[in-house]
Order: structure tokens, then C-alpha cells, then sequence
């Protein structure tokens, strides 16, 4: 039985009708070179299938219950695992003594997955399921659905209940377990499966020994039929097969940085300096940072640790959307370092790999600008920087090579111009008087007018000293930031280059994001007087895209 601390992996295995198989992977389990919690899930329907009494004590924790669930037997206790990770295994193969230490060092490398394995499924466009194999390759390579074995992290878990609700998947006796996961972290989580990398020792198989496999779920007259059902089912919610199947280069995997690494002398790629606030910290699992950046920039196995995006996301409110904006970017394909400056970071940005740095609570409607405002300091070499009210709708890697040779890239406001907001706005123009006075005496009203809400920008030094000014600029009112973004640029003559529309969009202009998507559009951006609306509109958004 389970004694000491407690180890970071639970296995559960699931006995119905196999109890010899069982006792054997229960053994394996318990000889694994990485300790793990040995969970049985005990349904079985007759006295014949029962366990033995020395592989109930072999095991740490048993759950025994009569109501035949297949193999979503294994899910059932969600709410009772409760170790860093999980892994489920079928009971028709012995795992070599190394599988978990395997699992775990592919968890501690590999950013943003759902669940791992080491068979796997990548589903035709069509949606169609066909049950072919996909080859493992020397480094992780990103399929559809996992057969037979599944590495997760624990804390995602309930995301297979949400989908399951969210389908109206609850009439089915017994559930496609395996299908149910993958697309649950794909669709709910933004997170994405995997195949392990190859390993030249056998040892590290999940599969080392195969048992024999009578009663197997694979031999229902209807078992392809099924599983064609499911995932047409999920498509039909907004399920995207892998198109193609990227694999991630071995160079891209990111370590785990230590504390020297993290509080080191900033390099040219990295641009994170201390906040004269708080100082910076990295809050990733444990308390530290997931990555130092070195991962696939976007699904297409292209390294990158030069660029990046970066959010400003201050309270509870706005911690939330940032979240649902990272996870609508990572399932549009993005892969590289999301940073997101915080002053409530949560599990759910660990979850999306987010790096999160954490600064200080300040007052006042307009305090998120004071951060905004010296947004450089967080910055990576070439930075995209979102707010937390944008949501991604379209795949993005095209926008890092629109800067064309500029410092900035800035999408125009819905005033064209500085003197088109004096003229027109309705945000509160007596309090922004003495403002609009400045921008007239200064010679500023034919200046483009930019909204800050996309950014992408590079560290140089014009643009360190643009962003320094900016602060000082904004310091002078404390309101809105963009005509003191404007006052900064001309100053330091910061060379802009304007990004299309798409790029930055108001969502009431369109019915859908499909409408929007077809469009053309990149990134929906709700504005300020549309914030009202973020209750229904936004999560209305999110909900449908997410299905």
C-alpha cells in the first residue's frame, strides 16, 4: 500500500473481465524505475473475473463499482486523482520497467500537451475515422486521438466531463474513452496529444509485452462505426483534425530553467528586466518558468526563441479573457512563448504554457495603462502584444514578417486620425480637454491615430526609447494611452507600419466568427464602449468558436 510521500504519477488500470492480465500490469506497474501510485478500477460483472486478494493489496487505492462503463471506467473517479500526473493503461500489455520515467521525462519537456502516448490516430479531414497507425518519430509528433495508453496532467482531467456535456454524450453506455480525451484537451483545453519520442530501448514501452485480449471492445461488429460517429460528432462542434501532423524538432523542446537561468543577465533574444514594482516571477508549475522559449513558434516545427506574444492582463475579469484569448492562439496553431504580465495568474495559463509574471495591484480606471506603458521591458526580440480582450479566429504566423523593415506595426483605430478623436469621440471629452488641447498645440492633428489593442513591435533602440517616453507621456493625464502613443512615436520618430484591419477587428461588424473568419479576419478586438457586452458577446464568441 501507498506509504511515504506521495509519489507524481498515479496509474489505473481497469479490471472487468482480464484479472489475470491485471495482476500481471499491476506488478509492472509496482516495478516501474520511476515510483507510481498502482490505482485499480474494479467493475467487474461476475465472481469468475474477480481479483485475487494479493493484487488488491498490490494496489494502493481500489474503486470497485457494478455498472459497466467499458473503458470510461477509467475516468469515473476524476474528482478522486489527484496526483501531478495520470496515466491510464489498457490491461492487454505490459509496460517495460522504464515506460513512466519515460512518460515523465517527455511531460517535463514537451510545451502545451494534453496527453501523450505512444499509439495514436491522425483523422482524415474528412472526419472520418480509419484505424491506422501513426509512426513514431525521434522527436514528439502531434496526432489525433491516443489508443491504449494515456499520459496526462491530472489537473486537466475535467475537461473529459465538459466535453462529455458539452456533446450531449451521456446516453452512451460505453463511451469512446480514448476519443473523448484527446478531443477534450484539443477542444476544451487549447492543449494538444502527442506521440512520444522513439527510444531505442524496449524497456520504455507501454506495450514491451502483449496479453492476450479476449472480449476486446475493438471486436464489436460496430466498433469503426462508432468511432466515425464520435468524431463527426465532434467536428461538427468545432473539433479540427491535425492538418498536417506537426512534428516538433528535438532542438524546440524547452528545459526547465533554473533560477540562475531566470534571474540571469538578460540576453538580446529575452528582453524580461526586473519591474521596479515587484521584480518579475515566472509562475509556471511548481513555481517555475515552463520554457525558455525554445519551442516550435507555430505547429510547423519552426524554432524560435526571438518572438513571442505578450499580454497585459490586470484582475480577475481580465485575467479570464487573456485566457481565452491564449487558448483560442494555441488552437489556431500557435506553439511558441506566451507571456502574459499579471497581477492574478492562474493554473489555467500553466495549463496553456503560459510564462507568467506577476506585478503589482494598482487603482484606478486607467491603471493597467501605467503597465501598458512599459510593455518593453517584458518584451522578446520581436513581440506581439494582445489584449486581453482580442480573440484569434485565424491562424497568425504571417504577422511576424509585417514589420517590413519598420519598428512598430500598428492596425489604424476607428478615428483615422488625431484630429478625427477631437472632433468626434464621446469618451468622456471634457475630462480629455486639456489633452486634446496638447495634441493641437503640438501640430499633432493630422497624425494617424493607432489602436494600441495589437501590437507588434521589435526591441532596438528607438523602440526602447518610444515605449520610455510613452510612459512619461501617459504619466502626464493617467487616461487613456493612444494619444500619448502617438506624442511618443513622434518624438523619437519611431517608424510605424500599418498592419491591415484584419488584423485588429471589432466583432459587432459581423454575425459569426465564421462571418468574420471568411472575411478574412485574424483577430476580433472588442473596443471600449463594447465592453459592456463581454459578458454575452465575448463569451458568446468564445463559446461558439470553442463549439
Amino acid at each position: 500500500m501507498l506509504t511515504g510521500s506521495m509519489n507524481k504519477v498515479e496509474t489505473v488500470v481497469i479490471n472487468w473481465k482480464r484479472p489475470g492480465n491485471v495482476e500481471r500490469v499491476v506488478n509492472a506497474l509496482r516495478a516501474q524505475s520511476t515510483p507510481c501510485t498502482v490505482t485499480v478500477c474494479d467493475t467487474h460483472l461476475d465472481d469468475q473475473y474477480a481479483l485475487s486478494t494479493s493484487v488488491l493489496d498490490n494496489a494502493d487505492r481500489v474503486y470497485r463499482w457494478g455498472h459497466n462503463t467499458g473503458p470510461y471506467s477509467r475516468f469515473v473517479p476524476l474528482a478522486a486523482y489527484d496526483h501531478e500526473y495520470t496515466f491510464f493503461i489498457d490491461d492487454d500489455m505490459l509496460p517495460g520497467p522504464r515506460c513512466v520515467e519515460h512518460f515523465v521525462n517527455t511531460a517535463e519537456a514537451l510545451p502545451g500537451f494534453g496527453s501523450i502516448g505512444q499509439m495514436g490516430r491522425i483523422i482524415p479531414p474528412d472526419g472520418v475515422y480509419r484505424a491506422r497507425n501513426v509512426e513514431r518519430l525521434p522527436r514528439p509528433r502531434e496526432i489525433d486521438v491516443l489508443v491504449r495508453g494515456f499520459f496526462v496532467r491530472t489537473r486537466n482531467l475535467h475537461h473529459v466531463a465538459q466535453l462529455r456535456w458539452l456533446m450531449n454524450y451521456t446516453e452512451e453506455q460505453v463511451p469512446e474513452d480514448d476519443m473523448l480525451l484527446c478531443v477534450a484537451m484539443r477542444l476544451c483545453a487549447g492543449l494538444r496529444n502527442y506521440l512520444t519520442p522513439t527510444s531505442p530501448d524496449p524497456e520504455t514501452l507501454m506495450n514491451q509485452i502483449e496479453l492476450p485480449d479476449p472480449h476486446a471492445l475493438h471486436r464489436r461488429p460496430d466498433h469503426i462505426q462508432r468511432r466515425i460517429d464520435f468524431m463527426l460528432a465532434a467536428k461538427a462542434i468545432g473539433w479540427l483534425p491535425v492538418d498536417p501532423a506537426p512534428a516538433i524538432p528535438a532542438a524546440t523542446i524547452p528545459k526547465q530553467l533554473t533560477g540562475a537561468e531566470r534571474t540571469g543577465p538578460v540576453g538580446e533574444g529575452d528582453g524580461l528586466v526586473p519591474s521596479p514594482l515587484t521584480g518579475p516571477t515566472l509562475a509556471g508549475r511548481n513555481g517555475h518558468a515552463n520554457g525558455n522559449g525554445k519551442r516550435a513558434q507555430n505547429g510547423h516545427g519552426k524554432a524560435s526563441v526571438s518572438q513571442g506574444v505578450l499580454y497585459l492582463a490586470l484582475g480577475d475579469m481580465y485575467t479570464k479573457l487573456a485566457t481565452d484569448s491564449a487558448r483560442t492562439l494555441r488552437l489556431h496553431g500557435y506553439d511558441g512563448p506566451v507571456r502574459v504580465v499579471t497581477d492574478a495568474p492562474s493554473h489555467e495559463l500553466v495549463d496553456l504554457e503560459c510564462e507568467t509574471l506577476i506585478v503589482g495591484s494598482l487603482p484606478g480606471g486607467f491603471a493597467s495603462r501605467f503597465h501598458k506603458t512599459q510593455l518593453y521591458r517584458w518584451s522578446f526580440q520581436r513581440t506581439l502584444f494582445l489584449d486581453a480582450d482580442t480573440i484569434v479566429i485565424s491562424p497568425i504566423e504571417e504577422i511576424w514578417e509585417l514589420l517590413r523593415g519598420h519598428d512598430m506595426a500598428m492596425a489604424p483605430d476607428m478615428h483615422s486620425s488625431v484630429g478625427d478623436v477631437i472632433a468626434h469621440s464621446v469618451n468622456d471629452p471634457t475630462r480629455r480637454a486639456p489633452e486634446y488641447q496638447l495634441m493641437s498645440d503640438l501640430g499633432l492633428a493630422d497624425r494617424r491615430y493607432y489602436n494600441s489593442g495589437v501590437m507588434l513591435f521589435d526591441q532596438n533602440g528607438r523602440t526602447g526609447r518610444m515605449f520610455n517616453h510613452w510612459h512619461q507621456e501617459w504619466n502626464r493625464f493617467g487616461g487613456e494611452d493612444q494619444l500619448a502613443l502617438v506624442r511618443a512615436i513622434a518624438a523619437t520618430g519611431t517608424r510605424v507600419s500599418p498592419l491591415d484591419s484584419a488584423w485588429n477587428r471589432r466583432p459587432k461588424a459581423f454575425s459569426s466568427v465564421n462571418e468574420a473568419r471568411t472575411a478574412g479576419v485574424r483577430i476580433l478586438h472588442f473596443l471600449s464602449r463594447q465592453r459592456p457586452l463581454l459578458n454575452e458577446a465575448y463569451l458568446g464568441v468564445v463559446a461558439e468558436y470553442l463549439g
